[in-house]
């Protein structure tokens, strides 16, 4: 038609720009205008369908569908067009804007085809609605049946089997969403989407279009602990975009910061940084002190540092410094404002300016004052705040003063009057009673700058430690009644005498007898010195005497300083000053009646221990009966301690120490543990390489403790289970202990449902299992040695175990990766021979095929047979194939289940192909055996099925990816075989029909406990456009849009 020419000349170039778009939509309007809307429909349609036939990414297409939806919403805001009411506007009271009739139609076209079989056409439907929707403004309406129909049509392809879709659908559904409405079916399955989904995409995708609401904020801030890097992000954006600092708790704001800060990926950490922090300055008007404020920076000091550090990189130091003005002429801030907030701001500005090194050295003179005047200013500091009585007024002053005595490792300490007079502060301060215990850190670390030699260090501190504990005090002592009495009287006498003389000496003096006035002249002066002494005693006099304190204050103080000192010497042994020490504080506070001088007690004690082994043998049972017996929170550090010992001297340290105590539970029958324990900790001991004597009747200490330490791995204290864990696993990692039964505990303490909140506990042995295994060939033999008894505790667990709930194939998939020799090969660079004499798969194949033949009809022994068919065995280790070739014709022969039968088939197909490779490989060498060549013509004689055979093949590799593939193939739902995308299970498809919500999924940690499996579907092919711009001139006239019937 005449009328319409120019339609296809508009649509080709609608593809090249968006710049072009507005023109482009007046020349349609004008042709759209010139014929009926069924004319102009037709055309109009049959150029849109090339756009959505198309599923590749292509900005062509994408170009198109925008000015499709620009187009047809064009004519609501264009008064006076002939789809709208001559008013052309709705007001408050109407329902709904009447839609031009082009947009219903490209509506109903759009819902009519969302379903197609085709996924380019749903993928493009979703899109063209979002884009419709968006392009109808903030304030469109519409009419409820229309909107029931989109509601409809999006719900259904939120759960569409590709993940494309489901994000453009996600998109769509955008606008459809009611934040106020908690039972709003949109936002439960955003929630559901943005939890369970297994694409990343989607989970953006949700992120981005959901609104933050009561309900929908923690699913949010979940979403910073997602696996993907890339929804962490977003995440970190859309909260700082919009969620207000104001909705989240002080414990939501730090633990944002904590993890965006220490991410890591350095792309999270920047947005945190740039995005979300940056957004929180904004809502504090610029002001870092209301946003240290808002962080409650007493309670969260080091990540508010971290916070601080972060801001500071994004200015200069010019405009960091022009900005700051809390101090005053004198370089410090004023006695009379003086707030935690600012001392810690100047404390970190001062911190980042000294990190600039050299070129900024001058702006410090800016920010502090000299040595001696900073000392005199934390002296009044300290003086002001010390009234204080109020139990957070003294939290505060204790905050401030420990940044102020933190800010003292900024200046220049090569004054040495300034040095002096610091030293001086500091012991002051150490002395005095009203110095809690929380500022002996950063005390002790300023003495340890000022004083670099170790025993000059130590001396200082023992100085400190013994004027806390035995304060210099003054008493006033007077004399009794009665001596005063008789000094009166014998001053009486000597006044009396005195008088005589002088009378005497006058008239000596006037008769001239002046030898005689001599000697009265001496006597004079005796007695006056008698009367001088006399009057000396019976004066009250002033005496110095010094008094132990043993209160719980002072000696978690002096404990405290202890541990501080203790932690940073390198000493090899303990000296005279510590050993006395030890043996006047420490060992009597271990008895004390406080736990938390128990703990510092017990803390320090372990520290003197690191510095000797033998007061290590000699307290070691000490430390045993401590985490037995004592409360909690001393239990623990008693375990740190022990563990540490084990770790730095070895288990054969402690061998020949004997436990008197344990022998005389055992002689009157009062053990902890019974005799199996005990047969399976001798065993176990037998297995490390210490040389451990076993003797029932005298234990060693080693035995009794590992004892001791592995039964408390059943603690019911998840804290304690933690540290035994992770004491257990750093001796294992470290070669202290040898041990696969203990390997087998972790691993069962790991699947255990009773720790699945043990987080600690769940990422530590996450981490472990991989790196211990991976490290040396012999940590994977130990993890071999494992293998079965790990998989029988749990096939033999009773129903009431919580044991009993856990996936066994997830255990067996799991120590089979960590017996796979190719990681060896990757972690260590080593070579396939070098591995293939010790292959853990072949010795465990020979294991649990013997294990299989015990109980051949075990309904437990499925999960057997499926590890046989998930073994990798090697292919030069010819010896071992032609042993399991021999087991598993006897399996095959013994076994009647069919499902056990088809996988031993499988697995007697694997051992017969690798025989042949072999048998190929050394022919080819010339090194073949008549006795190889009988083993290859025995398999090509056997009689086997046509599906055997088409699934034998000549290579090992190809072996395993046939395995695998078989293996996905069965857990594979039919609907996912057809295409190359992630689907939603049905259980999904049931959440989203009755639109419920789904809790949070935990995530996996490192050594993930999920079967690993490989796509096993074939990729359809996907078009090639050799040109980037599509063109749609050259497409087909007709669009299958033909709907599915199950979709």
């Amino acid at each position: 038609m005449s009328q319409l020419a120019g339609l296809t000349d508009v649509f080709n170039e609608s593809q090249d720009g968006l710049q072009s778009h507005g023109r482009l939509v007046k020349s349609l309007t004008k042709i759209y205008n010139r014929v009926t809307l069924n004319e102009f429909w037709d055309p109009f349609l049959h150029h849109l369908k090339y756009s959505l036939i198309i599923f590749k990414q292509e900005p062509a297409v994408d170009r198109t569908l925008e000015f499709v939806a620009r187009f047809v919403t064009s004519f609501m805001a264009r008064p006076g067009g002939k789809e709208l009411k001559k008013d052309g506007c709705h007001s408050d009271e109407e329902e709904a804007q009447e839609l031009p009739p082009i947009l219903l139609k490209l509506f109903s076209f759009l819902l009519e085809n969302h379903d197609a079989n085709s996924r380019a056409v749903r993928y493009r439907v979703c899109q063209l609605i979002n884009m419709l929707l968006v392009n109808m403004g903030e304030g469109a309406m519409i009419e409820d049946q229309l909107y029931d129909s989109i509601f409809s049509c999006l719900l259904v392809r939120l759960r569409d089997k590709f993940s494309v879709v489901r994000a453009q659908a996600v998109l769509a559904a955008s606008r459809l969403q009611d934040p106020t409405d908690p039972n709003c079916p949109i936002i439960k399955a955003y929630l559901f989407l943005m939890n369970c989904d297994p694409t990343a995409d989607v989970r953006r995708a949700v992120l981005s279009s959901i609104a933050p609401s009561v309900l929908t904020l923690p699913d949010m801030l979940e979403r910073t602990h997602d696996v993907k890097e890339s929804v962490r992000r977003l995440a970190y954006q859309m909260l700082a975009e919009k969620v207000h600092m104001k909705a989240l708790t002080i414990a939501q704001r730090i633990r944002l910061l904590q993890d965006g800060l220490n991410d890591r990926v350095g792309s999270v950490r920047d947005t945190c940084a740039s995005r979300l922090l940056q957004a929180w300055l904004r809502y504090c008007s610029g002001n870092a002190l209301d946003l240290l404020t808002c962080l409650d920076v007493e309670s969260s000091a080091d990540i508010s540092a971290q916070a601080m550090e972060s801001l500071f990189k994004k200015a200069p130091v010019t405009e960091l410094l022009s900005n700051f003005d809390l101090l005053t002429d004198e370089h410090v801030v004023a006695l009379d404002s003086i707030t935690a907030e600012k001392v810690f701001y100047w404390r970190c500005l001062c911190v980042h300016v000294k990190s600039l090194g050299t070129q900024a050295e001058q702006y410090l003179d800016q920010l502090l004052p000299n040595v001696t005047a900073f000392c005199l200013y934390i002296n009044k500091v300290f003086e002001k705040l010390k009234g204080m009585s109020d139990p957070e007024e003294q939290l505060t002053k204790d905050f401030v003063m420990q940044q102020l005595l933190k800010l003292a490792s900024v200046l220049d300490l090569s004054d040495e009057v300034g040095r002096r007079h610091l030293s001086q502060l500091i012991y002051d301060l150490l002395v005095d009673d009203q110095v809690s215990h929380t500022l002996i850190e950063p005390l002790v670390n300023i003495y340890r700058e000022l004083y670099l030699d170790e025993m000059a260090f130590i001396d200082q501190l023992v100085t400190v430690i013994s004027d806390v504990r035995l304060p210099m005090s003054t008493e006033v002592k007077q004399l009794s009644e009665d001596k005063q009495r008789k000094v009166d009287i014998k001053l009486a006498g000597l006044r009396v005498k005195l008088n005589e003389l002088r009378e005497e000496l006058d008239e000596c003096v006037e008769t001239e007898d002046f030898s005689r006035a001599a000697e009265v002249k001496n006597q004079l002066k005796e007695v006056e010195m008698n009367r001088s002494l006399l009057l000396d005693q019976s004066k009250p006099q002033v005496v110095q005497i010094s008094t132990a304190k043993s209160d719980p204050t002072t000696l978690l103080k002096c404990m405290t300083v202890v541990c501080e000192m203790l932690q940073g010497v390198h000493l090899n042994t303990l000296i005279p000053s510590l050993q006395t020490l030890c043996e006047t504080l420490i060992l009597p506070g271990v008895t004390s009646g406080e736990a938390a001088v128990r703990n510092m007690a017990v803390k320090a004690l372990g520290l003197c221990c690191l510095l000797d082994q033998d007061t290590a043998r000699t307290h070691l049972l000490l430390f045993t009966q401590v985490s037995q017996f004592d409360l909690e929170t001393v239990q623990l550090t008693a375990l740190r301690v022990t563990f540490d010992l084990f770790h730095l001297y070895g288990m054969e340290a402690f061998l020949n120490v004997v436990s008197n105590d344990t022998a005389r539970q055992n002689e009157s029958g009062d053990d902890m543990a019974s005799d199996e324990a005990m047969s399976e900790i001798e065993a176990m001991m037998s297995e490390m390489n210490t040389g451990v004597v076993d003797d029932a009747s005298t234990p060693s200490c080693a035995q009794s403790i590992i004892r001791f330490l592995i039964g408390l791995l059943d603690s019911e204290s998840c804290e304690v289970r933690s540290v035994v864990a992770e004491g257990l696993a750093k001796l294992l990692l470290s070669g202290r202990v040898v041990s696969a039964k203990l390997l087998s505990r972790l691993v069962l303490i790991w699947y255990n449902p009773v720790t699945e909140d043990d987080t600690l506990l769940r990422h530590c042995l996450g981490a472990f299992f991989p790196i211990y295994a991976f490290a040396s060939v012999a940590n994977q033999e130990v993890v071999e040695e494992a293998f079965l008894p790990t998989l029988l505790t749990l096939m033999n667990a009773p129903a009431t175990s919580p044991l009993s709930e856990v996936n066994i194939n997830n255990v067996a998939q799991l120590l089979i990766q960590l017996t796979n020799s190719h990681h060896l090969v990757k972690c260590h660079g080593l070579s396939v021979t070098d591995i293939t004499q010790s292959c853990c798969h072949d010795n465990l194949a020979v294991r649990v095929c013997n294990e299989i033949l015990k109980d051949p009809n075990s309904f437990n022994m499925r999960v057997l047979c499926k590890v046989l068919t998930c073994l990798e065995m090697s292919e030069g280790n010819n010896s071992k194939l032609k042993e399991l070739k021999v087991l598993a014709k006897n399996l095959l022969d013994e076994v009647k289940d069919r499902q056990c039968v088809k996988a031993l088939e499988k697995f007697q197909q694997t051992v017969k192909q690798l025989l042949r490779a072999t048998v190929v490989r050394q022919s080819v060498n010339g090194v073949t055996s008549g006795d190889d060549r009988a083993h290859v013509t025995q398999s090509d004689s056997e009689s086997e099925s046509p599906m055997q055979n088409d699934t034998c093949i000549s290579s090992t590799a190809s072996v395993r990816r046939t395995g695998r593939k078989v293996n996905k193939m069965q857990t594979v739902s039919p609907i996912s075989t057809q295409d190359d995308d992630t689907s939603v299970s049905d259980a999904e498809n049931s959440v989203f029909s009755e639109a419920q919500q789904t809790p949070i999924a935990t995530p996996t940690p490192v050594a993930t406990r999920t079967k690993r499996t490989t796509r096993a579907t074939r990729r359809k092919p996907v078009r090639d456009v050799s040109n980037p711009r599509v063109n749609l001139r050259s497409q087909i006239n007709a669009v299958a849009t033909t709907p599915a019937k199950n979709k």
